[in-house]
């Protein structure tokens, strides 16, 4: 197979419009499972694990926990079957994946960064957070948020 060209590196713009439903759901502090989370999060404090699982030089703000595959606000709209199927896990029942969705296993700590702002899990699609979250010290974000007035500056900057 002969060498291919590199492509050079270059800078996409891309616009997403993103209708997300959620359910209705009570208060945090009014779950039953509140205390759950509010656990994991004292083990890991305890275990000096409370900073953020990427731990790069993207990381700032206070860490936080996430709730990796089941946002707790899509819970009640989650298939408790699909998860087991999808992560190799077994639910008795309801009761079992709510704790489930509380515990350790469906959570990590991120950085606000991370988690909520222009290099965020609750941002960046897919495939461009997984990029972000191994990508190499040194080498520039493969992708970070932009507001519609930073994208539009950067359009009008173009030959």
């Amino acid at each position: 197979m002969a060498d291919k060209p590199m492509v050079a590196a270059h800078d996409q713009m891309m616009t997403l419009h993103i209708s997300q439903h959620v359910e209705a759901h009570e208060p945090r502090e009014s779950d039953p499972h509140y205390h759950l989370f509010d656990q994991a999060k004292r083990r890991l404090k305890a275990q000096g694990l409370w900073k953020c699982v990427i731990d790069d030089e993207l990381c700032g703000g206070r860490p936080e926990l996430h709730h990796s595959y089941v946002e707790f606000s899509e819970v009640g709209s989650t298939d408790p079957d699909k998860v087991a199927k999808h992560l190799g896990l077994h639910f008795n029942d309801d009761e079992d994946f709510q704790r489930w969705v509380e515990g350790p296993g469906n959570l990590e700590v991120l950085c606000s960064n991370h988690h909520r702002t222009r290099y965020g899990i609750h941002v960046l699609p897919e495939p461009l957070w997984q990029a972000v979250r191994y990508h190499k010290s040194g080498h520039e974000a493969p992708a970070h948020f932009v507001t519609a007035e930073e994208a539009e500056q950067r359009t009008t900057r173009r030959p």
